[in-house]
This record gives structure tokens, C-alpha cells and sequence, in this order.
């Protein structure tokens, strides 16, 4: 072979090989990309299975919501009917309420004049402040849920519009005139609030009037004087008891407390001054524990114990809060709660899970207990005392059921209580107006001094203000009559005028003044 014949082989030989070579590259690169799309195809196919599962799950679905949502048809139907039947209803008891229910021309029929409220709503609110614990705007509210709800031919009133009617029956029964008589009997004290001034009250009743079978009530008795100063003393007192002696006639006797002013003014005036025997009692009482070292310990004790365990598992065992003024007026509850503690201690020697640090605490209690069983003597006694006396007057007959009564005591403190107690009964006895029976209580005036102080605990900056006058409201009977009256007989001047005379600027508006000023 040939040189150039052998070149030629060689090179064909070469391409051969190259196209070889890429020919099998070629299928493996085939090959890979057919094994890639059939991964691809199963894992394409597999998803196709698993949406094809998911649809008819939701194909299922469906059909039983259609099947549900025929079903909610049918009852949306069969509400839609019933609505219809209930408005229907609604309608036809809306136009029978209307027909019984009169108009509000006919409500202002017996209208005071000048009035646009009727003697009925007039009525109803006043009644609803004076003979309940409901603020003013709960008042105003009430005629609202009463015209709404209620049978009444009642109108919609604001909170002022009631504060105005009480102000107005408050002066109407103040300023009317009184009969004169020989035998009024004066209960009279003096309301102390935020500042300098003091608001004074005097009741009177006349003798012949008197219930000795039950306590005074409100109507029971007539509101003579209101007045607030910040100068009070004996010779201020007398002058307004010599003026009411003009208009009233003459006064039998008088029920107080032993303040200094007080009692000067009355024997001033003349006249026979009794000791009411709430504050009597308290001072007796006063006597027997003011200086008593165990009752002071006992009560700083207490008033521990109640700060300590407020937020405990044993609050509920708490003792009383004990009041900072007329303390002794009160002590039935303290003496109580420490006879409650005693009896616990014996049913429950080991203390409950949870109170074993206040059982630990209140331990000392045990060493009391000769205290408390004569703490119990006397404020049984008190109880049983106050309730004879202000039931039923100061009497022989009173007297001798007291001594009855206080037989059974038998402690120290107890019998030095029995002994105050019946001289202060046999020195109201001894006195030369006495009577059958004479009245020894004020209650009834502190009652009112409490209400009173209710009224204006939402805005104690306002001091003594014309409000003053709901106490001589308190003791309106409220009749139609009596309302009527005073609403045609008092205007919104009358009541002004009477707060510029006899009441002093209110603490809000003294403030108000102080800081125009400053500015």
C-alpha cells in the first residue's frame, strides 16, 4: 500500500471515530432527557391522582350543600312568615297601647299652672327622689323606662327639672304658715360639711301630736327653720328661737345634743333643753372605753388585722371597719364580731387550709375574751335602752321597764352604764315641764342630715347648697293636694331669694371666683 493510500485510510478512520464518539453522546444525552420526562410524567401523574381525589371530595361537598342550603331555604321561608305574623301582632297591641294609653293633651290636663309636666309625673319623680336612694338621674331615667314600659301617662323629665321640684317643695313646706300652740317641741341640730359653715335645723311637732307607739317618721314632723352660717353661738341661737316663738306660740320643750351653742342659745331662749339620748348614750359609752387601754389596743389590733388580710384568702374573717366619728355610737359591731371570733376559735382549734397565717394573727383574740362578754353586756344593754326610749318616750312606765331590762347586767362596765343611764332618765323625769310622756330622740333629724349628705356626696366641693332644702321635703306626705300647691304657689325666684338670705356662696362658686381672679 501506498503512501498516500495509507494517509487516506488513517484519515478516514479518524472521522469515523469522531462521529462515533459523538454519536454516543448523542444517546446519552437522549437517554437522560427520556429518563427526566418520565420522572416528570409519574410525578405529574401522581398529582393528577391526588386533584383528581380533592375534587371529588369537593364534588361530594357540594352536593350536600346544596342539599342544606335547600333545606336553610325552606326554614328562611317559614321565619319570613313568622316575622310577618309577629309584625302584624306587634302592630295591632302598638295601636290597642295607643288607644288606652291617653294623650299628652289629656296628661297636661291637670297640669299645675305654668306647669307643662303633669301632677301625676310631678308626683311620681318627687316621690321616687325623696322616698328612695335614686340619684337625680336615676329619677330622670325611671320616667323615661316608665312612659316606655310602664301603664303610667308619665312624660319624659330632665335631672335639673327634678332637682327644681324638690328645691320648691322644700321651700313651700318651709315658708307656709304654722299653727301657733303652746306645746311645740323642738328637735334641732346643726350639719357640718367641707368648710367653715354650718347648716341649722330645726323640727317641731306639737306635743298633742305625738305617737308614743312607734318611732317619729318624716311626716310626722314640721320644718320651722334652715339656715347655714359660719358664726354660730348662743346668742345667734336665741334670737332665731325668739322669732320662731313669735310666729309659733310657745315651746314646751327641746331635744339636742349638748353642743355648747346649742345649749346656751336654749337657755337663753328659756327653754327646757333635753339631752338626746343617742348622743347621751354615746357619751356614757365614751366614758367607759375613751380611756380604756385594752379597748385601744383591741381596736389598733383590728384596724391591722382589716389592713393586713384585705387582699387574703381570709378576708371574709375581717373585722368591722370602725368609723372615725361617732365611734361609740357603734360598738354593737365590734363586740360582735369579737364573739363570732371566740366561737370560731372553739369550732375550728386548727386553722383551714389557706388561713393559717390570719388564724395565727387573730390569736390573741382568746385573751379578750372576759373583754368581749363584757362589751357584749353593755351594747346589749344600749340596744334594749334606745330601743325603749325612742319607741316610747321618757316615762315611768319607760323607767321601769329599762330598770327591768338592765337588771340582767352584770359586769363592771355594764353596771356603771346601768347607773349613767338611770340618772340621765330620772333627771329628764325630774324636769318641770314634765309630762306623761316626753320625747328624748333626734334620730329623725339625723336621718335627714344623712340623706341630705347623700345628695351631694357626687360633688362635695359644692358645700351647704339650696339643696338644704329636701330636708323639710322629706317631710311632705307627697299628696296631690300638697304638690299642687306648692307648685303654684312657689317660683324659681322665691327659692333664690331664700338661698341669698339664709345660706351662705357655695364652696364651687367661691372657687370659681378665687381663680377668675388670679387669671
Amino acid at each position: 500500500m501506498s503512501i498516500p493510500q495509507r494517509s487516506k485510510l488513517l484519515q478516514s478512520l479518524r472521522q469515523w471515530k469522531t462521529k462515533a464518539i459523538a454519536r454516543r453522546e448523542q444517546i446519552e444525552a437522549l437517554k437522560n432527557r427520556v429518563g427526566k420526562l418520565t420522572d416528570s410524567r409519574d410525578s405529574w401523574k401522581k398529582k393528577a391522582d391526588a386533584w383528581h381525589g380533592r375534587v371529588t371530595s369537593l364534588q361530594a361537598t357540594m352536593r350536600g350543600l346544596r342539599a342544606e342550603a335547600a333545606t336553610l331555604r325552606d326554614d328562611v321561608a317559614e321565619f319570613q312568615a313568622t316575622c310577618t305574623e309577629l309584625q302584624g301582632h306587634v302592630a295591632r297591641l302598638h295601636a290597642e297601647n295607643q288607644q288606652l294609653r291617653p294623650s299628652s293633651d289629656a296628661s297636661k290636663k291637670n297640669a299645675p299652672a305654668r306647669y307643662q309636666h303633669s301632677l301625676q309625673t310631678i308626683q311620681t319623680m318627687v316621690a321616687l327622689k325623696l322616698r328612695t336612694s335614686a340619684s337625680f338621674r336615676a329619677v330622670a331615667k325611671s320616667s323615661h323606662i316608665l312612659q316606655e314600659y310602664g301603664a303610667l301617662p308619665l312624660q319624659t323629665v330632665a335631672p335639673n327639672t327634678v332637682m327644681d321640684w324638690v328645691r320648691k317643695l322644700g321651700y313651700y313646706t318651709l315658708t307656709k304658715p304654722k299653727p301657733v300652740a303652746d306645746d311645740w317641741v323642738l328637735l334641732l341640730d346643726h350639719c357640718g360639711q367641707l368648710g367653715a359653715e354650718k347648716l341649722f335645723v330645726i323640727l317641731g311637732i306639737r306635743e298633742s301630736m305625738l305617737d308614743f307607739s312607734r318611732p317619729l317618721a318624716y311626716t310626722d314632723v314640721t320644718p320651722v327653720w334652715i339656715s347655714a352660717s359660719a358664726q354660730w353661738n348662743g346668742h345667734f341661737i336665741r334670737e332665731i328661737l325668739e322669732r320662731l316663738q313669735a310666729r309659733l306660740g310657745h315651746f314646751t320643750y327641746a331635744v339636742g345634743d349638748y353642743g355648747s351653742e346649742i345649749r346656751k342659745g336654749l337657755r337663753l331662749a328659756e327653754v327646757t333643753h333635753i339631752h338626746d339620748v343617742t348622743h347621751r348614750i354615746a357619751l356614757s359609752v365614751k366614758r367607759l372605753y375613751a380611756d380604756d387601754p385594752l379597748y385601744q389596743e383591741m381596736s389598733q389590733r383590728l384596724a391591722r388585722i382589716r389592713q393586713q388580710f384585705g387582699q387574703a384568702v381570709a378576708a371574709p374573717l375581717l373585722p368591722p371597719a370602725q368609723r372615725t366619728k361617732s365611734r361609740y355610737h357603734n360598738l354593737q359591731p365590734i363586740a360582735a364580731y369579737g364573739q363570732h371570733m371566740l366561737t370560731y376559735f372553739e369550732r375550728n382549734p386548727e386553722a383551714p387550709p389557706g388561713h393559717e397565717v390570719f388564724h395565727e394573727a387573730m390569736l390573741w383574740v382568746l385573751e379578750y375574751r372576759g373583754f368581749f362578754d363584757e362589751m357584749r353586756d353593755v351594747t346589749t344593754a344600749v340596744c334594749e335602752v334606745e330601743r325603749l326610749v325612742k319607741h316610747h318616750g321618757v316615762s315611768a312606765k319607760t323607767l321601769e321597764r329599762c330598770c327591768h331590762c338592765l337588771s340582767q347586767v352584770s359586769t363592771a362596765k355594764g353596771l356603771q352604764f346601768k347607773f349613767d343611764i338611770l340618772v340621765y332618765l330620772h333627771l329628764v323625769l325630774s324636769l318641770p315641764q314634765m309630762r306623761e310622756t316626753l320625747l328624748c330622740t333626734s334620730d329623725i333629724l339625723e336621718s335627714a342630715f344623712g340623706k341630705y349628705k347623700t345628695y351631694l356626696s357626687g360633688n362635695p366641693l359644692a358645700g351647704i347648697t339650696d339643696l338644704a332644702l329636701c330636708i323639710a321635703a322629706f317631710t311632705c306626705s307627697l299628696t296631690p293636694e300638697e304638690i299642687l300647691e306648692a307648685c303654684e304657689q312657689t317660683r324659681t325666684q322665691d327659692v333664690a331669694r331664700w338661698g341669698r338670705v339664709y345660706l351662705c356662696p357655695t364652696l364651687l362658686k367661691r372657687r370659681q371666683q378665687a381663680f377668675d381672679n388670679t387669671d
